[in-house]
């Protein structure tokens, strides 16, 4: 998402700066605005879903292993804390 972000941001830019030829029916600055914003609010989203998901990915797992008297059997007990 941070790259399609990116990715709008310069193609905004280029239409709104650096285009000097004229499109009938086509304002190119306000396109290039458009698409500026668009960038800016991918940016945005990518950032506030980074930030959800190293919130969510800090549950720590604890797994303890039991291991019959005679060393052939073992269970395994995981629990996320």
């Amino acid at each position: 998402m941070a790259a399609l972000g990116i990715i709008l941001i310069v193609a905004g830019a280029v239409v709104a700066f650096a285009i000097d030829r004229a499109a009938e029916g086509v304002d190119l600055v306000a396109l290039g605005y458009i698409l500026m914003a668009g960038g800016v609010l991918a940016l945005i989203v990518a950032a506030v879903r980074g930030a959800l998901w190293s919130t969510s990915s800090n549950t720590k797992f604890h797994t303890e292993r039991h291991v019959s008297p005679d060393g052939q059997h073992y269970v395994e007990d995981s629990r996320s804390t």
